[in-house]
């Protein structure tokens, strides 16, 4: 009897051993889809940039890395292969059969890009290593996106005074889960009208 006993003890550890063994991998195989889940979308976002109706042509000022600057005719577009977001420079130094006349300059070259908008306000895009991030909506729940112009697609999010954060659809869901319409939106995949209910419902609190 105590040698049973003493099996099955082995055995229970041992069953105890190989489920907490399978659950840490399970969490880090659902770490693993959730990041590819996460990538899969941005190099989505990325590549419909190229045919977005928004994406119109700009005239931009170019902030590059050693803070020069440069000023840019042209729409964002998508490099393809590299996922990452680019304009297109004419240098007009060179002759229109010269290769090097046309060249892209990549956001992860630069340190921001902006454009005028009317009434003397400017608009402003921080570079990272894909694209630029412009805030289209302020507010306790603060979004950016790819373009200038427009509010989609969402690429960050920034919640109160926090680091701006790549977009992430449960998180979003986590913070408006407070206002129900809000999360009703959410869960519809409405991200716009789910932030701002979100945000016009705490500015109506605050003036209370």
């Amino acid at each position: 009897m105590k040698a049973i006993a003493k099996y099955l003890s082995i055995f229970l550890f041992s069953v105890i051993i190989i489920s907490k063994a399978s659950a840490q991998n399970m969490s880090a195989v659902n770490n693993m889809l959730n990041r590819q889940f996460m990538n899969q979308q941005m190099q989505m976002s990325m590549l419909s940039l190229n045919n977005n109706q928004y994406n119109r042509s700009f005239t931009f000022v170019v902030t590059m890395a050693d803070s020069t600057q440069k000023i840019v005719d042209s729409k964002i577009y998508s490099d393809a292969s590299l996922h990452k977001a680019y304009l297109l420079f004419v240098d007009k130094s060179y002759p229109r059969s010269d290769t090097n006349r046309r060249k892209k300059i990549f956001a992860n070259q630069t340190l921001r890009i902006s454009r005028d908008l009317f009434g003397g306000k400017k608009v402003e895009g921080i570079a990272n290593d894909t694209c630029w991030m412009f805030k289209t909506i302020s507010g306790p729940i603060s979004a950016y996106s790819f373009l200038s112009d427009g509010y989609l697609p969402f690429v960050a999010l920034q919640f109160n005074d926090g680091p701006i954060e790549k977009f992430n659809e449960e998180h979003l869901k986590k913070v408006v889960s407070t206002n129900i319409d809000a999360l009703e939106s959410a869960r519809k995949k409405d991200y716009l009208k789910a932030i701002q209910k979100y945000n016009r419902n705490l500015k109506k609190m605050a003036q209370r």
